[in-house]
């Protein structure tokens, strides 16, 4: 296959995990191309799949952090979750399928599992003195905004 200067330039610089030469990443291309347009069965894949189109980014920040000799666990943590949701949302009922309502309730389940557990991890951030991120205070800031409405919540359970 003959490619322009720009594309050959491109694929250089493209990271596919797995991928060296030229040959390699287009096969990657490919692979995920195929991925794109077929639907996602498992989680496992999902998963894979999510992994594979954040892992760039994880990796990048993580050299950024070495360079600058800092670490943030926030940002790590969230972007983790990231994965978790975009492989759920991978593998949300289709059209077609043999969904029943049982399906998508165990579908949403997973999804507020996920949401839930996120929210957890940044609440134990906010009730300590600083968060493990490059703002110590960013999650606490954030979160005092909800306050009030984290006061409803509690108030509605107990009133339950």
């Amino acid at each position: 296959m003959r490619l322009s200067e720009e594309d050959n330039g491109f694929l250089t610089v493209l990271e596919i995990d797995g991928a060296v030469t030229a040959s390699d990443k287009i096969r990657g291309l490919i692979r995920q191309a195929r991925q794109n347009a077929e639907p996602v069965r498992s989680f496992s894949t999902a998963l894979s799949i999510s992994h594979d189109q954040l892992s760039s980014a994880i990796r990048a920040l993580r050299a950024v952090e070495q360079d600058l000799d800092v670490h943030s666990e926030v940002a790590v943590s969230l972007m983790t979750s990231a994965e978790e949701f975009l492989a759920l949302a991978l593998i949300a009922p289709r059209p077609g399928a043999e969904t029943t309502a049982a399906d998508l309730e165990r579908f949403e389940a997973r999804l507020v599992d996920c949401a839930a557990r996120m929210t957890e991890q940044l609440l134990r951030w906010a009730v300590t003195p600083t968060a493990p991120g490059y703002d110590a205070h960013v999650v606490s800031r954030r979160l005092s905004v909800l306050g009030d409405l984290m006061r409803l919540v509690s108030a509605a359970a107990a009133a339950r």
